[in-house]
């Protein structure tokens, strides 16, 4: 029964009082596990599976361990993923009005998801690595691979970056971030954006400055990144416009392209717009 994009769980609407396995998502159990014992796992089930890449989700704003944990389950079951789906779990306080809180908590995230793609490249038989990242996540993701690249680490694993609706200082990400990102060797990165993203025009009038997943003030371009306008997929009635990456069929079918092929803007049937060197695709 399950619908693509959707994390079916129980509704009022339809007098649902308990989640049903048969028709929901269901965080089933939790077990903590040592830092040796969880690298050991991984590895033994990465070296028995016919595909040695690790799908990386990282969530964003008010969002907590298990609402990350079953869209991470989601995404990885509508992409048909054939390797290991894992997600990053930074402390978000899981509250509409955290929203200040949980920018303090992701900043000191950064160096904590650093050390994990650290470990992530050095400690597993990984082959390829492909990071979602979305709306606050974002920044955590960024920043710890601006700083990687800034100590000069190797990129031998890391294949594809997708920055869903950032909710990133459009001027801080083209003059700090970008240039970073741009030039890591074997990393294509790609930025989603929207110019239904209610959540993102409420957090440029908090901060005073565009967010680049926003495109009203016109869309974000940066040599090397490639970025992607998904306003005809995105609607403002649908979680605010913000959550498009991963709940709207079109967009995630453009992922499983990217992620399942690697495939090129115009092998995905996108439209090219804007001039050179601006130039930005659009979801048909």
């Amino acid at each position: 029964t399950h619908r693509l994009g959707e994390v079916e769980t129980p509704s009022l609407w339809k007098l649902q009082f308990e989640a049903d396995p048969s028709k929901h998502f269901i965080l089933k159990s939790v077990t903590p596990l040592e830092l040796d014992a969880a690298r050991k796992e991984m590895t033994e089930k990465i070296k028995n599976s016919p595909s040695k890449a690790l799908l990386l989700f990282v969530h964003g704003y008010n969002s907590g361990f298990g609402d990350a944990a079953m869209r991470t389950a989601q995404l990885a079951y509508d992409l048909n993923f054939p390797g290991m789906p894992f997600f990053f779990s930074w402390p978000s306080a899981n509250r509409v009005r955290a929203y200040l809180p949980d920018e303090e908590s992701a900043r000191l995230s950064e160096s904590v998801f650093e050390a994990l793609i650290e470990d992530l490249t050095s400690k597993l038989p990984v082959t390829d690595i492909y990071i979602v990242a979305h709306s606050m996540g974002t920044r955590v993701v960024s920043h710890a691979l601006q700083h990687r690249a800034e100590k000069g680490k190797p990129n031998t694993q890391l294949r594809e970056l997708l920055l869903a609706a950032p909710d990133i200082n459009a001027e801080l990400f083209r003059s700090v971030i970008a240039p970073k990102l741009a030039a890591m060797q074997g990393l294509r990165t790609t930025v989603y954006a929207s110019s239904s993203d209610l959540a993102l025009m409420a957090s440029k009038v908090v901060h005073g400055f565009q967010r680049v997943g926003e495109t009203n003030s016109g869309v974000f371009t940066y040599p090397g990144i490639e970025t992607i306008d998904a306003s005809s997929a995105s609607s403002s009635s649908r979680s605010l416009g913000h959550s498009y990456v991963v709940d709207t069929p079109s967009v995630i079918g453009d992922i499983r392209s990217i992620v399942l092929n690697r495939a090129t803007t115009k092998q995905r049937g996108l439209t090219a717009s804007g001039a050179v060197p601006n130039v930005y695709w659009k979801l048909p």
